[in-house]
């Protein structure tokens, strides 16, 4: 059961840091236009980026629960890969955020699914959490 728990989070963390590369409004062609002339990246984008730095400690919480054995590690795994899955659901709806506009690309796309992610990796490391502790 550990193991599959793993699998899954490692999926997750790999959607998470993947997804808003293919999905930010960037990635669409659009961009913030200056008053100077210049473009800058959205919100969006950034909200991608920061979903890689809680995707990393998720991914390697679900490879530590594929090698390890002790339940006392496996527990310690879920306690990071939920507090990373946490942090990526907060990253797209209250500490950065997406676009004010609901039919950008980021609303349509990004956020759904890494709030779905999120969520799923959420669970994931909640069941690990229960499963490994002390009999």
């Amino acid at each position: 059961m550990n193991k599959a728990l793993g699998v899954a989070m490692v999926f997750f963390a790999l959607v998470l840091a993947v997804a808003p590369i293919f999905t930010d409004c960037e990635s669409h062609g659009k961009m913030l236009a200056t008053a100077d002339g210049r473009s800058v990246s959205m919100k969006c984008h950034w909200a991608g980026i920061a979903e890689i730095a809680a995707a990393v400690p998720l991914g390697l919480a679900g490879l530590a629960t594929l090698r390890t054995r002790r339940r006392e590690t496996a527990r310690l795994a879920g306690i990071i890969g939920a507090s990373s899955a946490a942090m990526a659901l907060l990253i797209p709806t209250v500490l950065i955020g997406t676009c004010a506009n609901p039919m950008m690309a980021c609303n349509l796309l990004m956020k759904p699914t890494l709030l779905a992610s999120g969520i799923l990796a959420l669970l994931a490391s909640l069941a690990l959490i229960v499963t490994a502790r002390e009999p």
